[in-house]
């Protein structure tokens, strides 16, 4: 197989992830596993978080022990302020074990997702949960749609720009929901019957343009919609029925300024340089992740079992590394090994007699 010859030179501050955590300040906001292995958060950190949503960076210690992820996203809005959107096809009762700090609600999502191998999108103040190419098209989708609501002739235009946060009761049933919110706003769905039966628990969305809210809302069902400006009508539409989207446009959104990627020559193997000073090894591992498009899977308990963590704080600097020299340099200090499973990268506790 021919190898794709680039060359990556990748700074400690290549990763607004972990970047931010050095310049925040702690706050006491934590949430600590009780003994019947389910979280339960203080109500006065809750209050002093949600106080505080002034300040730009605030760090959360999150120790969770198999809570179900509808309680434990539930618990992430009062502390960071950010909405979470679970798509359709995750489930509700996933159990969640994390014990990580985090400085806002999408890192700690990003973690959920990285341990089930699901993906993470943002639409303003909404974080979206959901599986990996759903949520990565989520900004590609919505700014498409957001570029044909801008052709609309001004007063049209206004119906559909125009913010305002949402919510629904337990069971309600997305179809007839989609379908009021439209006829709300002046226009209608001339195909309604294109959105699959289902019944949601209660949720909400914060506040999005209707054509925001349209896409997150027909994102789980793989629909996007058409606008008739000229008897004001929206049809739903397959998303594999629209023109191609912008290719590796989440990709691009997540470079960082200071990342460099310069071609080399063919046949070359891909290196990389990379300073870390007094990081996380997990918020590590999730840049190179979303950065690099590595699949990577953490295997918890092991690593638990043998008495090692993630969040293990490590500093190292390679230069024209190759990815096994990387990974290594990332996880012999914590204790930590990795095993290449197809075309996936499996993080376990380092066996010592290997």
């Amino acid at each position: 197989m021919r190898l794709i010859s680039r060359q990556l030179k990748l700074f400690v501050s290549l990763m607004a992830i972990v970047g931010v955590y050095v310049l925040c300040r702690e706050l006491p906001a934590q949430d600590e596993g009780s003994t019947h292995g389910r979280a339960k958060l203080d109500p006065a950190q809750i209050s002093s978080a949600a106080s505080d949503r002034q300040a730009p960076h605030r760090i959360a210690t999150i120790h969770w022990q198999r809570v179900p992820l509808r309680e434990a996203l539930g618990r992430l809005q009062p502390v960071f302020g950010e909405t979470v959107f679970a798509d359709r096809r995750v489930d509700p009762q996933l159990r969640v074990t994390l014990d990580i700090e985090a400085g806002s609600a999408e890192d700690v999502v990003a973690a959920i997702a990285a341990q089930h191998h699901l993906g993470v999108g943002r639409l303003g103040s909404l974080v979206y949960l959901g599986p990996s190419g759903a949520a990565e098209r989520l900004p590609a989708v919505a700014a498409a749609r957001s570029r044909e609501v801008a052709r609309l002739p001004g007063g049209l235009r206004a119906t559909f720009t125009r913010k305002q946060a949402v919510s629904w009761p337990r069971l309600t049933e997305p179809r007839g929901f989609i379908a009021s919110s439209v006829e709300q706003r002046g226009w209608r769905i001339v195909n309604a019957e294109k959105i699959p039966f289902d019944l949601w628990a209660a949720g909400q969305l914060p506040e999005l343009s209707l054509s925001q809210q349209l896409t997150v809302l027909l994102n789980g069902f793989d629909l996007t919609f058409e606008l008739q400006s000229s008897d004001r009508t929206i049809r739903v539409v397959g998303l594999k029925d629209i023109p191609a989207l912008p290719a590796n446009s989440m990709a691009k959104s997540r470079r960082s300024a200071q990342t460099k990627m310069v071609g080399s020559r063919p046949g070359t193997r891909q290196v990389y340089t990379l300073r870390v000073q007094e990081q996380p090894v997990r918020l590590v591992l999730r840049a190179l992740s979303q950065r690099l498009h590595w699949a990577i899977q953490i295997d918890e308990s092991q690593i638990q079992a043998a008495g090692k963590s993630l969040d293990t704080r490590v500093s190292f600097s390679v230069q024209d590394a190759d990815r096994d020299h990387l990974l290594d340099a990332l996880l012999k200090p914590a204790g930590l090994d990795y095993r290449l499973e197809d075309d996936r990268v499996r993080i376990i506790a380092r066996r010592y007699s290997d």
